[in-house]
């Protein structure tokens, strides 16, 4: 078996190369290269581009089919699996992703092809997690906004939710999604003494307190959604949902901006019918300095980095190359795997 891992700026082919040793191991032979792009935002921008459009919207590179066309496994994070590399590579019989998303690969050809599709949910689960939980903080006790306000030489101890600064003991979090990533956010918030409720209709958990997506806004005093993006959750979080919350309530998005229609929550916010948000995930990314949230006094925002840790990006390899390991040479089971028999 020939595995080429396909390298980049934020998961390097060496990280691959340690992770893929037991492969070596096993007397099947492990290449890689490196997708080579100039910087970090260039990287990013076509990882937008892709997961806006697909990956068949991106030319790859020569370079790459020549060293791949001999695989019987591919490893990637954010290098697009296409048609055009597809069909170079006749013996490929497994693609795996460094990343819980796959939208940078074309799932259906790969099902036509009878070619396995692996990903790693929850390889940036505690980096999610932990941001998650600074961005709450941020936003409910006005650290980001005082920060940069002091370093503009002003001394501000009032903001727009200065009559419900909360602590966050005894509050109540609703929690959409219960997976990796909503677990590790209620194991947090629980050390913070905080009351955790759950909706998530494909949970059998009994441990956690389970409710309606209605009663999860009307009971919150702060809501924080980590579903997966499908074509039936998409624009759940809507205008009826939203203003529904306490008027000292905060919302949180770490996930996906099609989870939530931002017309609706930009109409909360304006009309102050909740006492702010945070969000790190926009419909338009980069949003620029004029996107719709960036007028608001009652929003924390940042850049699509919740998941960027260095510990996240190394633990990825190790993590897919465990569990490809388990379909692919002990021939059993794995969660891992999107498609195909096993």
């Amino acid at each position: 078996m020939k595995i080429i891992g396909i390298g980049d700026l934020l998961i390097p082919s060496e990280y691959i190369e340690k992770a893929f040793v037991n492969f070596q191991e096993a007397g099947h032979q492990v290449e890689t290269i490196d997708w080579k792009q100039d910087g970090i935002d260039k990287l990013q921008n076509i990882n937008i581009l892709i997961e806006q459009n697909g990956p068949e919207i991106y030319e790859v590179e020569d370079y790459i089919i020549e060293a791949c066309k001999d695989a019987d496994v591919i490893i990637t994070q954010f290098c697009p699996i296409n048609k055009k590399i597809i069909d170079a590579c006749p013996k490929l019989k497994a693609v795996g992703v460094l990343r819980g998303g796959i939208e940078n690969i074309n799932l259906d050809y790969c099902n036509e092809k009878d070619i396995m599709v692996f990903h790693t949910p929850g390889r940036n689960a505690n980096a999610v997690a932990d941001f998650t939980v600074g961005m709450l903080l941020c936003e409910a006790r006005n650290i980001a906004r005082s920060h940069a306000l002091l370093k503009e030489g002003k001394w501000v101890k009032e903001y727009s939710n200065k009559d419900c600064v909360p602590d966050l003991c005894d509050k109540t979090v609703g929690i959409i999604g219960y997976g990796a990533i909503g677990r590790k956010v209620a194991q947090r918030l629980k050390a913070f003494d905080m009351n955790v409720i759950v909706y998530d209709p494909y949970l059998k958990d009994d441990s956690v307190k389970t409710v309606s997506l209605e009663e999860l806004f009307k009971e919150s005093d702060f809501v924080t959604i980590h579903s997966r993006l499908t074509k039936e959750n998409e624009k759940m979080v809507n205008y009826e949902l939203l203003s529904s919350m306490k008027p000292t309530a905060y919302f949180i998005n770490m996930a996906r901006s099609g989870l939530v229609d931002e017309d609706a929550l930009e109409r909360v916010l304006k009309e102050k019918k909740i006492a702010g948000a945070a969000i790190d995930v926009f419909e338009t990314e980069p949003p620029g300095k004029d996107y719709k949230f960036m007028k608001y006094d009652n929003v924390t925002v940042t850049p699509h980095m919740a998941g960027s840790t260095r510990d996240a990006f190394t633990y990825s390899p190790v993590l897919l190359s465990k569990q490809m390991y388990e379909v692919l040479i002990n021939g059993n089971k794995s969660p891992y795997l999107m498609n195909g028999k096993e």
